[in-house]
């Protein structure tokens, strides 16, 4: 069985099956052969049309745990049985949500900035556009961005988006600092919680905040 691969806009691999094609199995062996070229890929599941259960779901996060080689970010689905299931495990899952949105206000002339490394104690980034991000921010990094910022890891530090615009959103993986700035506001978190598939905009009067906590529930 022969699987499909494509690039997304997220700067990922993904992985499609359905319905006709699914099968653990044969998903680990089809990675395991190309092993060699998705190392050091970030790596997505699509499962459309297809209910996972929960012990196909352990198999899989099992083999990722032990392939370090590949980035696993997840799964995208098109299922709200599936989304749940990920949420109830801790997995980020329909990393669609996190695809670039164009705003009208931003500047053609504004940079994207893509940081290939994760963001340590000490480390500084900083564009007159967005920033995306390919690791995690740790405590002590702090980001600051004219436009929007996108974190395919842990954000744990401190990030600043929309300086100077009445427009902005930040987007993670996994969520877990104690504040965030967008558009000159500030929003304050409890340290100890940690959120999953985080997102936070902004849009002139109008603030939103969309979260999993960790093997809980949607809130905000």
């Amino acid at each position: 069985m022969e699987f499909k691969l494509r690039g997304t806009n997220v700067i990922a691999i993904e992985l499609i099956t359905d319905n006709t094609n699914f099968s653990v199995e044969k998903i680990k062996q089809f990675i395991s052969e190309k092993k060699q070229i998705l190392k050091g890929t970030r790596f997505i599941i699509s499962v459309e049309n297809y209910t996972l259960n929960e012990t196909e779901l352990d198999s899989l996060i099992d083999f990722f745990r032990k392939t370090p080689e590949i980035f696993f970010c997840g799964f995208k689905t098109n299922l709200k049985e599936n989304r749940e299931l990920c949420i109830k495990k801790g997995i980020p899952c329909d990393i669609s949500s996190m695809e670039l949105e164009k705003i009208e206000e931003r500047s053609a002339a504004e940079e994207i900035k893509f940081i290939r490394k994760t963001l340590r104690s000490g480390d500084k980034i900083s564009s007159s556009g967005d920033i995306i991000i390919m690791g995690n921010v740790n405590p002590g990094a702090e980001v600051e961005a004219g436009g929007n910022v996108y974190i395919m890891g842990d954000l744990r530090g401190i990030v600043k988006a929309g300086i100077g615009k009445t427009e902005g959103e930040v987007r993670a993986l996994f969520f877990q600092a104690p504040r965030l700035e967008i558009c000159g506001k500030e929003f304050t978190f409890n340290r100890k919680e940690k959120y999953l598939n985080f997102k936070a905009k902004v849009k002139g009067i109008h603030q939103t905040i969309e979260y999993y906590k960790d093997r809980k529930g949607k809130n905000g």
